[in-house]
This record gives structure tokens, C-alpha cells and sequence, in this order.
């Protein structure tokens, strides 16, 4: 039974990191052979002493270069025939060059909610007409399942409303949020999820509805109540911390 120990405190590496490289090791000495299934992500994270975020970040990195392949509905194996020493420097600079998604989600829960009733209360009927015409191509391109340029578009939702607010403080800090989504990392685990089932895609498409009709009768509580549903939808929809889910 395959089993890990737990990891000290990182002080300047990624816990991601950590944990690839420790599975990378593994794979090296041979404790994991090709073609074998890894444990389950909580199974790793209980083991390591580390969050479930964590090891699914490193999992996301090791699927970018090749490492690991997903089979949905079943977990995660060891790729046939790996040459693994030309991809170990690849998985390290992802997770060391990439923000955690996770906590950069959590960071724009915070100040996107705080500032949703700012913009409702500055924005003019042209910065409505503005988020309401990038939502309605983002909504195109989702329902066509493009869903890296869905991604990006949202990206450009987001940064329309904070617009709205006319902070420049405001805006600055949420560009900085979103400029952080166009890294590998986050657009690898939130393309595999839609990919995996492509009706989980609906789901966001009635929140960010529900974010733009709010905006439009400039309703800042329901805003707010569905700002925090889209947080929490996207975190769940990368890390799976549902309870009951892997």
C-alpha cells in the first residue's frame, strides 16, 4: 500500500512543490511504477499533513508536463514510459511561478465582494452596457464550450465591474487578481474540470447571470449574495472540498 510521510513547514518552496517533488521521487525510486494509480488526494493530502488545495495543485502540475494522467470517475496513474528527469525542472517552475489558485481565490472573495457595492453605486448606464455586453459574448463562448476563452473572458467581466468603482486602488488590486488566472496552473485545473463533464459549465453561467442582472437593477445585496456563490462554486469546482467528494 502505497503510503507518505508527512512534510516539515516550507519556508520558500510552494507546499505544491514539496509535495511533487516527493511524489517525483517515488516514481524515481520506484516505489510508483508506470501505469500505477496514485492514492486519493485526501488519502495524500492525511498522509503528507498538508491541505487537499495543496496536492491538488502538485497534481495539477504533474498532469501539465505529462506525469500523471486523469481518468474521471476513477483517479489518477503514473504515465507509461516516463523519462522523468526532463520533466521534474517543468513541474518545479510551474508551482514555484504560479500563485496557489486557491488562495488567490480566497483573496478576490474578499476584496470583489467589498467592492461589488461600490460599483453599483458609481457606475454609470455605460459601464452597465459594458459589463452587460461582455457577459452576453462570455456567455456565447461558454455555451460553445471554448472554455479557455470562457476563462478569459471572465477575466474581462470581472475587471469591467471593478471599472465601475472608479478606485483606482480598487481596480489596480483586482487586475493584479485576475492577471494571476492566465497562469498554467489555473487554467489547467479549471479546463480539466469543464472538459470532465461539459454540463458543469451551466452551473457558472447562472451565477454570472444572476451577478449581471443584479448589477443591472443595481441591486447590491443580491450582487453580493451572488459574488460569494461564484467564490464558492469556482473553489469547489477546482479542489472538489464538497463533503463526500475526492
Amino acid at each position: 500500500m502505497f503510503s507518505f510521510e508527512k512534510i516539515p513547514q516550507a519556508k520558500f518552496k510552494s507546499k505544491g512543490a514539496i509535495i511533487a517533488e516527493r511524489i517525483l521521487s517515488d516514481i524515481k525510486s520506484g516505489e510508483y511504477s508506470s501505469g500505477s494509480k496514485l492514492p486519493s488526494e485526501r488519502t495524500i493530502a492525511e498522509q503528507i499533513g498538508v491541505s487537499r488545495p495543496s496536492v491538488r495543485e502538485a497534481i495539477s502540475a504533474l498532469q501539465i508536463v505529462g506525469i500523471i494522467e486523469s481518468q474521471p470517475g476513477d483517479g489518477n496513474y503514473i504515465t507509461e514510459n516516463l523519462i522523468i528527469d526532463d520533466l521534474s525542472l517543468r513541474v518545479k517552475n510551474i508551482l514555484e511561478e504560479s500563485e496557489s489558485p486557491y488562495d488567490i481565490l480566497q483573496a478576490r472573495k474578499v476584496v470583489e465582494i467589498g467592492s461589488v457595492r461600490m460599483a453599483i453605486r458609481e457606475a454609470t448606464d455605460e459601464d452597465i452596457q459594458a459589463i452587460t455586453d461582455i457577459w452576453k459574448e462570455k456567455q456565447t463562448i461558454g455555451l460553445a464550450g471554448d472554455y479557455l476563452a470562457y476563462t478569459r473572458l471572465g477575466k474581462e467581466l470581472h475587471l469591467s465591474i471593478a471599472r465601475a468603482t472608479k478606485n483606482p486602488i480598487v481596480i489596480s488590486i483586482i487586475e493584479r487578481l485576475l492577471d494571476i488566472t492566465v497562469q498554467p496552473l489555473w487554467q489547467n485545473m479549471r479546463r480539466l474540470y469543464y472538459e470532465e463533464d461539459p454540463s458543469r459549465i451551466d452551473q457558472m453561467l447562472k451565477i454570472h447571470d444572476r451577478i449581471v442582472k443584479a448589477i443591472q437593477t443595481r441591486n447590491s445585496v443580491e450582487a453580493i449574495l451572488a459574488l460569494e456563490a461564484d467564490f464558492n462554486v469556482v473553489i469547489e469546482q477546482l479542489y472538489s472540498l464538497k463533503d463526500g467528494k475526492e
